[in-house]
């Protein structure tokens, strides 16, 4: 299956306009909580959603701060968690949750060897890492104090329904995914440090349009110098329509005709989602086959195909500096000199 989002109602919902207003709508209460809480801009921090965001809301406080004529105002710092945690620093232990891999498939490994799992370590330990992942985020929210009793109580829970012989490993990746995640420290610890505390008056954090653990996690944290500022955002009048397909192929023609069918209406530009490479593939080939011109963004590379990797082999080998093994390297692969 495959959801097609149906045009607009109206394209005034959505607008530049509309999206300026709501900026504009959170500066002024932004403008207000600092004058009413007697703060000065520079002791204030707004957390927000997402990254690409931070320059908007620069933009947005420094067009507020023109309209009221304070062109020489100072500006909150606008972070997201990860940036404002990068800027204090962290170091943490090597057999913390790294977010890298290559790195926590070998703790893995080292964990169920010490859990008495080494028979089956090369078959658990990336499920084990994917079930770790899953409750860093979770466990990342919890103040590092408090961390290790959070673990304590899911434990609590992790047997129910898992009680069968034949789940006796996946109850045992649980229940290691859970304690490393437990035990773990995670660069943004350091955003519940007394001493970050020290230098803040005021919290602010931007709601999006989910609640993001962390971020309430801090609000708990700072108690009363923490507030929330709903960012409103413009209400889509389209509603969703579901198509149901026969196989891969069948939905490929599909999304391809209702993204033709946009196209032909006059409705640009038309956004497709790539949560199948190979299918998503399969519809771009079939678009341009109709002449219609698509710009990717979803960081593919053009090694992704072999003759492309070759093609690119030869790219690097004819480099002024080149080395030695990226000409041997082409030399290898390329098909003219197989005999």
């Amino acid at each position: 299956m495959t959801l097609i989002a149906k045009p607009l109602k109206s394209a005034e919902s959505c607008d530049g306009a509309a999206v300026k207003a709501g900026w504009a709508e959170a500066m002024a209460q932004l403008a207000e909580l600092l004058h009413a809480k007697n703060v000065h801009p520079s002791r204030a921090v707004v957390l927000l959603p997402y990254a690409q965001l931070m320059q908007e809301a620069r933009t947005a406080w420094a067009a507020h701060a023109q309209a009221q004529s304070q062109s020489s105002a100072f500006v909150p710092r606008f972070e997201t968690t990860m940036n404002w945690a990068s800027s204090v620093g962290f170091s943490g232990s090597p057999q913390d949750i790294q977010m890298d891999v290559a790195i926590d498939v070998l703790t893995a490994a080292s964990l169920l060897q010490r859990a008495g799992l080494a028979a089956q370590q090369h078959v658990l330990a990336g499920r084990l890492v994917e079930a770790a992942w899953s409750l860093a985020r979770c466990a990342a929210a919890q103040p590092p104090a408090r961390r290790l009793a959070w673990g304590a109580a899911k434990a609590q829970d992790l047997a129910a329904g898992m009680a069968a012989d034949a789940l006796a490993l996946e109850l045992a990746v649980a229940r290691i995914a859970l304690a490393w995640a437990a035990s773990s420290s995670y660069p943004t610890d350091a955003l519940f440090a007394a001493e970050l505390g020290d230098g803040l008056d005021l919290l602010v954090v931007i709601d999006g349009f989910q609640s993001e653990p962390l971020s309430e996690a801090l609000k708990d944290h700072f108690a009363d110098r923490a507030v929330s500022i709903p960012l409103i955002t413009p209400k889509l009048q389209g509603a969703l329509a579901l198509h149901t397909a026969q196989d891969l192929e069948d939905e490929a023609h599909l999304a391809a005709a209702c993204a033709l069918a946009h196209l032909q209406a006059g409705r640009t530009p038309v956004a497709l989602i790539a949560q199948d490479r190979v299918l998503i593939r399969r519809v771009r080939a079939m678009l341009a086959e109709k002449g219609v011109a698509l710009r990717d963004e979803t960081g593919w590379k053009l090694s992704t195909t072999r003759a492309a990797a070759t093609l690119m082999g030869l790219v690097n080998a004819l480099a002024w500096d080149a080395s030695t093994d990226d000409v041997l390297d082409w030399l290898k692969n390329a098909p003219a000199f197989d005999a």
